[in-house]
């Protein structure tokens, strides 16, 4: 690292040197005027002519005498001034090396300490200021490497003149990157490094700022810095509701357990609503609950209603952010929702110089919480909002199977019926999708028996030309703008004091915080499917009617997908959905002709089939051969391999392989006992509890079974810590 270093001072070098530039002038100039007078003298042909140039010469040496003589005694009085400053220069760097209580110490080129001042002196216990030792005995850990590094990022070299180091900078004084020592009185000092060169060396003036108590007042802060969360019972309303129990004893006892959690941290818990509760301690105790996984998660599900079968759990949201008390409120409020999202029986974090949100808990299965009154507040939600636009655009994820299309539909219906209610039926409804999918066709087949649905489909390319400022974008089964149908939609759909004309309905867990703020955020993860909790916004609005035969046929299609014929994650609420759809004439005669198989597909059932393994026991995983010829369908495929595989003996957990377009895809599946999502995630994917998937870009499939299974494993670390 070559640099332009300031030479340290020397008089012998800098003394002012002997300017003879005035004196010449000025003798010139007399000379000049003298020699001009004797020769008009001459030219008017005075009288002795040569006594008179005699005359001249005399006064002019003489001049020039008398004007280089005192020159020479100013240019004497310079230097003595400049040997006096010398002297009295050496004398306050004595006074300072010896007096001053900043320590510091003088370092060459080679890292070794040269010299240090007495009060250095004193903290390392030297007898002498002049020493010849690494730097590294000085100050344990740094090297010349490390600090010409923290130099550098800190802009600390050059700087100064040696004898212009006391002057302020501000980026010396606000530098926070440089590095902090212990020296053996056992206080931090930070080491600001000044480079400069003497006779041609180079030589480093290591300053250092005792910043000991200032950092032990830092530590001391953010050890006390107040953190909020947010508690809230996630099923014990509904529990009650189920077994012969006795609520307020049960809330109690729940409650107990908080208080002596929250106590425990010095820390302070009020119940703010039923079931709801606010918490206050400090980022300290914090640390101490991340180190234990949350232990309280598992301490409240061991508390047991009724017969002891029914487990309870918390969902937690936590602020440990800088700003006010408000900005903490709602980012805590924010994160309790995105607990709740994501099933609830966890805790979201969201804590400053940390990007995204941190997850605890979520080993256990929540019961699913009845909802109609978020079905009706969804449903008057958009009401007001499709009565002040004038256009709406749906869609879902991309590759969609029956969910994905069953929730669009009614979606649709619903979208069609406020607006003719509300007088404005000409607003044009579309529906965004993948045109070529099969999956799509076989649905296209079943509604071509309704005309209004020749025009409603539209794809990605056409949509994007149909944007205006006030169009509303409803989105089904799907909160990953990754895999939206037309994920570039989302920029250009307008917003109104920070709220985007944009709503989101589904039943997968929430990954990470949305890019926008959607008018409506109807993410339930214990709804069987995103046709389910459309189907139930259908049913508890005033619209129930308005939905035809087929489109109930569609959002049946749609449940039965997502629970395998009502054999998975079908709740009370489900069946309630179900009898609504029959009630619109749905048939499940109908609704099992869309899954009836190819030939192609059984075939690619077979291949699934083929390479099954068990792994760790309690998990199966399979994939497509290397010489199958990928196909959009896979991803479908891929989700009935991984539901087949559950009905293995012994299997908890399944997962299933495949490629599509330039990803490998993974389709998760679960009995209740594992949570695949949180697996997935770890692949940067997501879904709920026992159903979920993930895609991996430029990678093959032998690849990502490897880092399939090490998410494996790191999870079930985890779950065994806990």
């Amino acid at each position: 690292m070559k640099q332009n270093l300031p030479e340290a001072h020397d008089h012998t070098t800098d003394a002012p040197r002997a300017d003879l530039r005035l004196p010449l002038v000025i003798c010139a100039v007399e000379g000049s005027i003298l020699l001009l007078v004797y020769t008009l003298l001459v030219y008017y042909k005075i009288p002795h002519p040569l006594i008179t140039g005699l005359c001249f010469a005399g006064i002019y040496a003489l001049s020039a005498i008398i004007l280089f003589s005192v020159y020479a005694l100013r240019l004497s009085k310079i230097h003595r001034d400049m040997a006096l400053s010398d002297q009295v220069n050496s004398d306050i760097y004595r006074i300072f090396r010896n007096t001053v209580d900043i320590p510091y110490a003088v370092m060459n080129s080679d890292g070794r300490i040269r010299v240090i001042n007495t009060a250095l002196k004193d903290i390392l216990r030297f007898r002498s200021p002049v020493c010849n030792i690494p730097l590294g005995e000085i100050c344990p850990g740094l090297t010349m490497e490390k600090l010409m590094a923290y130099a550098g990022q800190a802009n600390m070299l050059p700087l100064h003149h040696p004898e212009k180091l006391s002057e302020p900078t501000a980026h010396v004084t606000e530098s926070s990157d440089l590095p902090v020592v212990r020296l053996s009185d056992e206080r931090r000092y930070k080491v600001e490094p000044y480079a400069f060169l003497r006779r041609g060396e180079r030589y480093y003036f290591l300053l250092f700022r005792d910043t000991n108590d200032y950092l032990d007042l830092v530590e001391k802060t953010n050890r006390e810095h107040m953190v909020l969360a947010y508690i809230v019972l996630d099923n014990l309303q509904e529990l009650t509701q189920f077994v012969r129990a006795n609520y307020r004893a049960t809330a109690n006892e729940i409650e107990s357990a908080l208080s002596d959690w929250v106590g425990g941290m010095n820390g302070m818990l009020r119940e703010y609503d039923r079931d709801k509760y606010m918490a206050l301690f400090s980022e300290e105790k914090l640390d101490e609950c991340i180190k234990d996984g949350f232990s309280i998660l598992d301490k409240i599900m061991s508390i047991r209603v009724g017969d002891n079968s029914f487990p309870v759990s918390i969902s937690m949201g936590i602020a440990d952010i800088d700003g006010t008390m408000q900005e903490r409120d709602k980012v805590a409020n924010n994160a309790l929702d995105m607990a709740l999202q994501r099933g609830g029986n966890q805790v979201a974090l969201i804590r400053r110089n940390s990007p995204g949100v941190s997850y605890f808990g979520g080993t256990h299965k929540t019961m699913e919480s009845n909802t109609s009154i978020s079905s009706r507040v969804s449903a008057s939600l958009l009401e007001k909002r499709l009565s002040q636009c004038d256009r709406v655009l749906i869609m879902s994820h991309s590759n969609p199977d029956f969910d994905a299309i069953g929730s669009t539909v009614g979606a649709y219906r619903l979208s069609r019926s406020i607006l003719a209610a509300g007088g404005h039926g000409a607003v044009p409804v579309n529906i965004v999708m993948n045109l070529t999918c099969e999956t799509f066709k076989i649905c296209a087949r079943h509604l071509s028996a309704v005309p209004e649905y020749e025009q409603v489909f539209i794809d990605k390319n056409e949509a994007r030309g149909l944007v205006t400022p006030h169009t509303v974008l409803i989105v089904t089964d799907v909160n990953n703008p990754a895999i939206f149908e037309a994920p570039e939609l989302i920029q250009s759909i307008p917003a109104r004091d920070g709220v985007s004309s944009i709503a989101v309905i589904d039943h997968h867990r929430l990954v990470g915080a949305l890019p926008f703020v959607p008018f409506l955020h109807y993410i339930e993860a214990t709804k069987s499917s995103a046709s389910e909790i459309v189907g139930e916004i259908l049913e508890q609005s005033a619209y129930a009617d308005t939905l035809l035969k087929e489109e109930a046929n569609m959002l049946l299609a749609g449940i039965m997908l997502d629970t395998h014929n009502f054999t998975r994650s079908a709740g009370a609420q489900t069946f309630e959905v179900t009898y609504y759809l029959y009630s619109r004439n749905a048939h499940t005669g109908t609704t099992r002709e869309f899954f009836n198989e190819r030939f192609e597909e059984l075939q690619v059932a077979s291949d699934f089939d083929s390479h099954a393994r068990i792994y760790d026991d309690i998990f199966a995983i399979t994939w497509l051969s290397d010489d199958h010829i990928p196909s959009p369908d896979d991803r479908i495929a891929a989700s009935k391999a991984a539901d087949k595989l559950l009905g293995i003996q012994g299997v908890e957990a399944s997962f299933a392989l495949a490629i599509v377009g330039k990803n490998v895809i993974i389709s998760g599946r679960s009995k209740g006992k594992i949570n695949v999502q949180l697996i997935l995630e770890k692949l940067e994917g997501g879904g709920h509890f026992d159903m979920a998937g993930a895609q991996v870009a430029d990678a093959s499939i032998p690849q990502v079974y490897e880092m399939l299974k090490e998410a494996i494993d790191e999870y079930m670390a985890e779950r065994s810590f806990k």
